[in-house]
């Protein structure tokens, strides 16, 4: 499993990652799936910052203790945040990524552009009012996003058509329009800053 996990972060993090893998609560099962594939498609080679990731799609590690939670550093809390924001319990993601949108690490961005594609609205609502509030106040952040998905077409086209899914089948009725969408919004928004 830390082989697995340790894929979807570049290099530059990976004796933190294992660092905090080494601290994680065990699991009877593997890390699911591929934030990258689908039934009908897998994007070749997610990258970030140059370098190929690979994302589990969900994890079943129990939620860490509170104290662990609080005593990592600025370079490993990102780095349990993300993780935890593929775990199978919706509401366990949400808490998780509230601490990892008030990272400063590039390492968060497929992360976050991963949430908007899945069908917890109330997750995709909290990264809307991130890209909308708080982004545009840190510059190297929307400079990491602009990068991150012009360098993944695919993997952004395959997150729009996971979204415009989810909305089509759960939240037309809430939403009438595709750009009121959360989901949908926040990643038209994180297109405009590229």
């Amino acid at each position: 499993m830390t082989e697995t996990l340790l894929r979807a972060f570049p290099s530059r993090l990976h004796a933190a990652a294992l660092e905090v893998f080494g601290s994680l609560p065990a699991s009877d099962y593997e890390p699911a799936g591929d934030i990258a594939t689908s039934y009908r498609r897998a994007c070749p080679d997610l990258r970030l910052e140059s370098e190929p990731v690979s994302i589990p799609y969900r994890i079943y590690n129990p939620r860490p203790e509170h104290v662990l939670v609080q005593r990592l550093d600025d370079q490993r809390s990102p780095v349990l945040s993300c993780i935890y924001t593929r775990h199978h319990d919706g509401l366990v993601r949400q808490e998780f990524a509230s601490r990892m949108l008030a990272s400063e690490d590039p390492c968060i961005i497929p992360f976050v552009v991963q949430l908007l594609g899945e069908y917890v609205i109330e997750i995709c609502a909290d990264v809307e009012r991130f890209v909308h509030e708080q982004l545009p106040s840190r510059p190297a952040m929307r400079q990491g996003f602009a990068a991150f998905l012009a360098e993944n077409p695919c993997y952004t086209a395959l997150t729009e058509r996971r979204a415009t899914s989810y909305w089509s089948c759960y939240y037309r009725r809430q939403h009438p329009s595709r750009e009121t969408y959360p989901g949908l919004a926040a990643l038209d928004a994180l297109r405009k800053t590229a």
